[in-house]
C-alpha cells in the first residue's frame, strides 16, 4: 500500500484521505487509530492503574479467575473477563485457548507440539501454546 504525507501550515487544516478498493478490518482500524488515537487499557500493578497501549500487548490470559495482560517487560491485572477484553480488541488479537487472547503482530515463530497444538514464541522469547481447536484459525490469519 502506498502511502503519501504532506506538510501542512495550519493544525486546523489537518485531514486523512483514505482511498479503498474494499473495506476491511484493517482499514476500520486506522481509521479509529486516525479519529480517536491509539486505544487503551486500563491496568493494575502494585495498588497502581496504569493506562497500556493494546499496540503494545503481547497477550491476555486468565489464572484462577483473574485477567492479566503481558506486555514486553510487565504484567498486568485487567479487572475484565475475558470475552468483554475479546470484544474491545481489533483484527490483531485472535482466541489461543479458552483462557488466552495472543497478539498477532508479536509473534517470532510456530513450532507444531504435541496433540495438534501449536508452539508460539513471542518477540519478547516468551512461549505460549495454542490449544488444537485454535490452530486453524491462528494458521488462517498467519497465512500458514
Amino acid at each position: 500500500m502506498r502511502v503519501t504525507v504532506n506538510r501542512i501550515m495550519n493544525a486546523s487544516e489537518e485531514s486523512a484521505v483514505i482511498n479503498i478498493f474494499k473495506r476491511t478490518d484493517e482499514i476500520d482500524t486506522a481509521i479509529g487509530l486516525l479519529e480517536n488515537g491509539e486505544q487503551i487499557i486500563l491496568g493494575y500493578k502494585d495498588g497502581e492503574s496504569i493506562p497500556c497501549p493494546i499496540s503494545k500487548i503481547y497477550y491476555f490470559e486468565t489464572v484462577d479467575d483473574k485477567s492479566f495482560a503481558y506486555t514486553k517487560d510487565d504484567c498486568y491485572e485487567i479487572r475484565r473477563r475475558l470475552y468483554e477484553i475479546e470484544e474491545m480488541l481489533d483484527y490483531r488479537f485472535f482466541r489461543g485457548s479458552k483462557s488466552m487472547i495472543c497478539n498477532i503482530r508479536k509473534i517470532k515463530s510456530v513450532k507444531s507440539d504435541t496433540n495438534a497444538r501449536m508452539r508460539v514464541t513471542l518477540l519478547n522469547g516468551e512461549s505460549i501454546i495454542i490449544t488444537r481447536s485454535y490452530v486453524k484459525e491462528m494458521k488462517k490469519r498467519l497465512g500458514l
